[in-house]
């Protein structure tokens, strides 16, 4: 009996030891696992800015030396009316004034290469770098083999932080010259920004859509069709959660603009025309990529699903009278 009562315990010794090691070899990412949200959050925020920035880009938003002219250089990209307009019997995406990002991503003497983000499009540049007193003068071209490709010619004046210059299209496009001054401007994902309340959306397309039996209540429809509310400014899809009850009731243009101000967060660049002409207006918005997707966080991603599955059924409109 005594030996039994032995053997016993020394059983019940052997496998707390166990496991106890076990625990052990597995308690580290056992503790981890428990407090994740926080450290995931972090280094996913990190890996976005990383991936996001320019090689070996400098904070200086003023240019002391050309180590300083690495980044983002950020501003609206005009139509050189000056230069003419050229009919090519087409609507495309570069008819309008749009947002650009000038990427100086790395200079090797004299030797430039980069990237200009725009109306949807990331296109790749390279060219020569010259220098005549304190003017810092670029060439480059964009490869060719897309057909809204051409070459920037910019320069930037030591101890300024604009960038200034020109582009001329390869191909017959409706405007084949465009002129720019760029702003060196540093990116970082924010999900906290807020959307400007004198922003306002309004699809003109659908506008125009209007029957012509409503022609009555045409001043009324020009300001309501497809155009968000101040309903839009309650939330923010980008930092919590939403909820069903928040979003049934709202306008299909406020659902819409709530979704797409998440990638603007991240800086995609849109291929709509109106979305681009929104978000452009945004003093906070720089298009810095075409695909995002893989640095949505879990609430952004939650959040435009259930965003989506409300926008699709929505009502696109406020009648004369008050909600449609």
């Amino acid at each position: 009996m005594i030996q039994k009562i032995t053997n016993m315990n020394v059983f019940k010794s052997v496998f707390i030891l166990s496991a106890i090691v076990l625990l052990q070899g597995c308690g580290g990412n056992l503790i981890k696992n428990k407090d994740t949200s926080q450290e995931s959050a972090k280094s996913e925020t990190l890996a976005v800015n990383k991936a996001t920035a320019p090689n070996q880009a400098t904070t200086n938003l003023t240019v002391s030396d050309t180590k300083d002219i690495l980044g983002y250089w950020v501003g609206m990209f005009k139509p050189d009316k000056n230069a003419g307009y050229i009919s090519t019997g087409e609507e495309d995406a570069w008819n309008f004034e749009n947002k650009i990002n000038l990427s100086i991503d790395q200079i090797d003497n004299d030797q430039v290469k980069g990237h200009s983000v725009v109306a949807g499009n990331d296109r790749p540049f390279a060219g020569k770098l010259t220098k005549d007193g304190k003017i810092f003068h670029f060439s480059v071209k964009e490869p060719g083999d897309d057909k809204y490709d051409g070459a920037f010619d910019f320069y930037i004046i030591q101890g300024d932080s604009t960038l200034t210059g020109t582009w001329k299209a390869n191909n017959k496009i409706n405007i084949p010259n465009r002129h720019y001054n760029l702003k060196k401007t540093i990116f970082r994902y924010d999900p906290n920004v807020e959307l400007d309340k004198g922003n306002r959306y309004i699809d003109w397309v659908k506008n125009k859509k209007v029957s012509p039996n409503d022609r009555q209540y045409r001043a009324a429809y020009d300001v309501s069709y497809f155009t968000t509310t101040y309903d839009l400014y309650k939330y923010n899809p980008s930092d919590s959660l939403l909820t069903v009850e928040q979003v049934s009731n709202l306008k299909k243009a406020d659902l819409f603009i709530l979704r797409n101000s998440i990638y603007a967060r991240h800086g995609y660049s849109f291929k709509n025309q109106q979305l681009r002409a929104y978000f452009d207006r945004e003093p906070w918005y720089i298009p810095i990529s075409t695909d995002v997707k893989s640095e949505l966080t879990d609430i952004e991603k939650k959040n435009i699903e259930l965003l989506m599955r409300y926008e699709k059924n929505a009502k696109e409109y406020y009648d004369v009278f008050g909600r449609g």
